[in-house]
């Protein structure tokens, strides 16, 4: 077969070029119908959240969205100016049509030619066809999968295009004229020395496709809609589109349409995250609400905060549990209220909780699903009165987290997160943001503990470190610390049970980290009779062996079984 067919992965039709010449006509016919607006007195209006919109912008998404849903596949349509289906809807789609009806309307509003129209046929969250047209220039990039990345400007031929394997010394550079920020001057200063083009539109990322540029760093907000076709030209043309973790965009796979930061090259050689290193914001738009369950969740764990603070603020009593540690009635309080509580909830799933009765494990072993709890962790930081305890609450399935709740409700501060959603942070009465952690570690990495945790074998493995700082905090804070990007690495050398970890685990592995035994293998839950954790390590950068940084793992052996 030729290089312009080769084979689409997705269900469409057995001649992937004439489906692909089939997209481009509709392109061209919706650049046609824009262009006419283009040059006529328009009018120009602003929506609420700001996005300006004239009829161009209107007459292309109805055109494009009737056609496109009349061709084979009858794939459903996503356009910017859809009324956006509910997730649980959409995340059925296994392939639809994701399109830009008119990318780059402040170009089009000033009269600036470099507004594009943009469609994407998106299969299993990956765009795998995608066209980008420029009316105004009379210029189309179009790929798809098995069929290479094309260039055609009037009627020339289509012109083969890839991207630059080798950025030179001082790197050339895209970006918008037209949304100058913070963020991407921070990043650029981070690059050092660069050649830089302002540019409108997906044709930034058809720079790098074709290259012409290097690198399109975008720090600020985006839509699934105006990168989709656009990151299938890039990298079927070699080059990628990730996130400033390294991760490649994915599409209609989260609740919220918005695009992560993110970063287009074609050298995948160069370390471009790299300069990305204190950038750990996100997007500036309201993250998506919390599933029903999560914030039902939230809410109670809120809720359980608040009795636990009318507490704090009485002179309380300190008994002794059996293992030594201390309890107060704010444990208590808290344990009934959620116990109560959650189990009312959906799923109606049992709850063990650190103050539960023992629950024989002949009996747990057969809980697919249930509620762990820890209702006061860091009993030992309220009791001194720092504020650094938190409530703790986790979906457990199948011996794994899949949904989990931390709240510190000294400090009114709430981490959150199910679903493959992303984690995400509110603070008293602010809205609710998405967190990102550290990728890249510090050359001299922040490792967290707890004042109680700094035992001599704890003093003693980080004695063998070469550099690092040492910030003490209590309770599932510290690991959450590392899921928001405040900290690198925590070693935990001493005693914990399972529900002291469940929900701020689940929080690291939502960002990507990892919570493992001395073994690398992740933490389970209610896999055997005992409650307690083995010793464990959690962080983010998997470049680093973090495990045996200081000692290899037979002198660790020897230190915690002295």
């Amino acid at each position: 077969m030729s290089s312009s067919q080769g084979n689409f992965s997705t269900p469409i039709m057995k001649a992937p070029s004439r489906f692909l010449e089939a997209v481009l006509a509709l392109a061209i016919k919706s650049g046609e119908k824009v262009l006419e607006i283009y040059g006529s007195n328009f009018q120009v209006a602003q929506l609420p959240d700001q996005t300006t919109l004239t009829d161009a912008n209107l007459v292309s998404h109805h055109f494009l969205t009737e056609a496109l849903q009349a061709l084979s596949g009858g794939f459903p349509v996503l356009s910017q100016f859809s009324s956006i289906p509910p997730f649980d809807e959409r995340r059925e789609w296994e392939t639809y049509w994701l399109i830009g009806p008119l990318d780059g309307t402040l170009e089009f509003t000033r009269h600036i030619d470099e507004f594009t129209i943009n469609i994407a046929l998106i299969h299993q969250h990956k765009p795998v066809l995608g066209i980008v047209y420029a009316p105004a220039l009379q210029t189309c990039y179009f790929a798809a999968e098995g069929c290479g990345a094309f260039k055609k400007v009037g009627d020339t031929e289509p012109q083969q295009i890839q991207v630059r394997m080798q950025a030179p010394t001082q790197p050339f550079v895209v970006g918008s004229r037209l949304h100058p920020n913070p963020g991407i001057e921070f990043y650029l200063k981070q690059l050092g020395e660069h050649h830089f083009n302002p540019m409108g539109s997906a044709l930034k990322f058809c720079q790098v496709a074709e290259g012409e540029a290097d690198l399109y760093p975008r720090i600020g907000l985006t839509s699934e809609w105006d990168t989709a076709a656009a990151q299938c030209i890039v990298e079927t043309a070699g080059g990628a589109i990730t996130d400033l973790q390294g991760k490649p965009l994915l599409y209609n796979a989260k609740a919220s349409m918005v695009n992560p930061f993110f970063l287009a090259y074609g050298d995948k050689t160069k370390p471009w995250t790299r300069f990305a290193e204190g950038i750990t914001g996100s997007p500036s738009s309201a993250p998506p609400p919390p599933s029903p369950l999560l914030k039902a969740v939230v809410e109670l764990v809120m809720e359980a905060g608040k009795r636990v603070m009318a507490i704090y603020s009485t002179d309380f009593r300190v008994g002794t549990k059996a293992d030594g540690s201390p309890y107060t009635a704010a444990d208590l309080v808290s344990h009934h209220y959620l116990t109560e509580q959650l189990e009312t909830l959906q799923g109606h799933f049992p709850v063990l909780s650190g103050e539960s009765f023992a629950v024989p494990f002949e009996e747990r072993s057969s809980w697919e699903s249930y509620w762990l709890v820890d209702p006061m962790n860091g009993a030992e930081e309220f009791i001194k009165r720092n504020g650094e305890f938190t409530v703790n609450v986790a979906l457990i399935h199948r011996n794994k987290p899949v949904l989990g709740v931390v709240y510190a409700p000294s400090q009114q501060t709430c981490y959150f997160s199910a679903d493959g959603c992303g984690v995400f942070k509110c603070v008293g009465e602010s809205p609710q943001v998405e967190i990102r952690p550290r990728v890249h570690a510090l050359q001299k990495p922040v490792i967290v503990a707890s004042d109680s945790e700094l035992n001599p074998k704890l003093k003693a493995y980080l004695n063998n470190w070469n550099d690092c700082e040492v910030k003490t905090i209590g309770s599932s804070l510290k690991l959450c610390k590392i899921a928001e990007g405040e900290a690198d690495f925590y070693p935990c050398l001493s005693a914990s049970y399972e529900w002291d970890t469940a929900a701020p685990h689940y929080l690291v592995e939502s960002v990507g980290g990892k919570v493992v035994d001395l073994h690398g293998d992740a933490l389970r839950y209610n896999a055997k009779a005992s409650l307690l954790n083995p010793y464990f390590f959690v962080y983010v950068d998997s470049s680093r062996d973090w495990k045996f940084d200081a000692m290899d793992l037979q002198t660790l052996e020897k230190l915690l079984a002295a």
